[in-house]
């Protein structure tokens, strides 16, 4: 809670709550109440604390989005139907939000399970969030998830602008990892990246697939396709996640994510 902020930077300037009460001008019982939590100061309140502590009141807020995000991150990966109907899914998010209040994160989850019959929606929440979010890769999956949906409703003139607006990357943060991490770590970042990156060319090659202009074509990128996953499926290192990646370029479901 916020209160728990107060306390810290309060004990960091060694003052007693009577000391802090007295140049707000206010109760040391007033004091008390924040760092328990049976009460908040108000925004004119929050102001003045800031002001004393030489921070700022979003500092001060931050405290609790972070641990509002952590509780947020925890119900989602513990308790969402996940691998249910997607209205399961959207209903659960929606009950989380009536207790975390335009949160990004589950604004961000609801946008990834609303179905494209209901692009307007999407843009709406999407637009909302890009306005109001300081999170980059909440911005950055925002973006993405417009860009998809636009495209796939046959507005490509929307698409093509929040295309735009998706700066160029040209690392991952995992091959960074990769480089500069030592022992398990490094191993770890090696791992994610290589799966990471043989899910995504077998993506690219069937969506080449998707494109080809002629039969001869499609094989050659068919075959292309099962000799890679092949290769990768020998080797005892990645026999898991080319068998894993096999199954998701079977039934399709590899591309689902740019879709």
């Amino acid at each position: 809670m916020i209160g728990d902020k107060i306390r810290e930077l309060r004990k960091a300037r060694k003052l007693t709550q009577e000391q802090l009460a007295e140049y707000l001008n206010i109760s040391s019982q007033a004091v008390s109440k924040w760092e328990t939590g049976a009460s908040s100061p108000d925004l004119e309140m929050l102001q003045r604390l800031a002001v004393f502590f030489r921070t700022t009141p979003d500092a001060l807020l931050d405290f609790d989005r972070q641990r509002i995000d952590e509780e947020v991150k925890a119900l989602v990966k513990d308790s969402c139907p996940l691998s249910g109907d997607p209205r399961e899914r959207e209903a659960y998010y929606r009950e989380l939000l009536k207790k975390y209040p335009n949160n990004d994160l589950l604004l961000n989850y609801l946008l990834m399970v609303l179905p494209n019959s209901r692009a307007k929606e999407k843009i709406e929440i999407g637009e909302r969030l890009l306005d109001t979010t300081t999170d980059e890769s909440i911005r950055l999956d925002v973006l993405r998830l417009l860009a998809q949906t636009c495209h796939n409703i046959g507005e490509q003139a929307m698409a093509e602008s929040y295309l735009r607006r998706m700066p160029e990357s040209s690392y991952l943060k995992t091959e960074i990892g990769a480089v500069i991490l030592e022992g398990e770590a490094q191993l770890r970042e090696i791992e994610k990246t290589e799966d990471m990156c043989l899910c995504t060319l077998c993506a690219m090659l069937m969506l080449r697939q998707h494109r080809a202009e002629s039969d001869e074509e499609r094989e050659r990128l068919s075959g292309l396709l099962d000799g890679l996953l092949a290769l990768f499926a020998r080797d005892p290192a990645f026999c898991e996640v080319a068998d894993a990646i096999a199954d998701q370029v079977r039934t399709g479901s590899i591309l689902s994510s740019y879709q």
